[in-house]
């Protein structure tokens, strides 16, 4: 989990910055086009009159929230449009001059906004340029480096890795289960087996009892396991998401 600290509007403020209860339906992804820091960018955010704001500011280390997810953000340049009504709107920083800190400031983005979509139960279909609501070139560098759809797929590839996912092995015996557990706990997965029988106080199970192995892993994780798996004759294995 990403931490976020909070540097908030305050209420006085929000006839100015966010007057509008709002139900987000996208992420909307901005660049700031100058080389301040998240502190910097928050801090004058907030202390100027101005109508503009967004919800967070993301850099080379850290993520801040200037305005509650539960309120609108003018940042899309669509007036009362679903830009600036309805969306989440992340800002990266340090993208006028780019460099080592705007890389580290758009991989800590990307881990962000995947956290966001992931709590939200959403995929990558909710994710916005600037652009799109107003026609602005924003995020400009990633724009500019022709980049959008590497972006997403950035994000819907860290969105994955973090998906809980079982890896599931049906039908082996008691010894194989073992034997399993054994091989993938060294590797440092949470795996065990499920008996596929009842029994009675203080019965021990028998080499071939019936067993179902499982390792708990991510989706990223799963594809691996599951090649190798099936390489070493294990072929029926599927996965599933974890209910959590």
């Amino acid at each position: 989990m990403i931490p976020v600290r909070q540097m908030l509007v305050p209420p006085q403020k929000w006839h100015i910055k966010c007057p509008y209860n709002m139900i987000a339906e996208t992420i909307t992804v901005h660049n700031t086009y100058n080389d301040a820091s998240a502190n910097n960018e928050a801090r004058y955010a907030v202390s100027n009159d101005k109508s503009v704001s967004y919800h967070y500011v993301v850099d080379d280390k850290e993520v801040i929230q200037i305005v509650d997810e539960s309120r609108n953000a003018w940042a899309a340049g669509d007036g009362n449009g679903p830009g600036n009504r309805k969306s989440i709107h992340v800002e990266i920083c340090y993208s006028l001059s780019g460099g080592v800190k705007y890389v580290a400031a758009e991989a800590l983005a990307v881990k962000f906004i995947a956290q966001l979509l992931r709590e939200r139960g959403w995929g990558i279909d909710k994710l916005r340029k600037h652009q799109d609501w107003n026609g602005k070139y924003c995020p400009h560098r990633i724009l500019g480096e022709g980049r959008w759809e590497a972006f997403k797929q950035a994000v819907a590839r860290e969105l994955v890795s973090d998906t809980p996912y079982y890896v599931i092995v049906p039908n082996t015996a008691f010894w194989q289960a073992r034997a399993l557990v054994k091989r993938y706990e060294e590797k440092g997965f949470k795996c065990y087996g499920v008996a596929g029988k009842s029994y009675r106080q203080n019965e021990e199970p028998q080499e071939n009892d019936p067993y179902q192995f499982y390792i708990e892993t991510n989706l990223e994780n799963a594809k691996w396991i599951r090649n190798e798996l099936e390489a070493i004759g294990y072929d029926k294995a599927y996965g599933e998401v974890i209910s959590k």
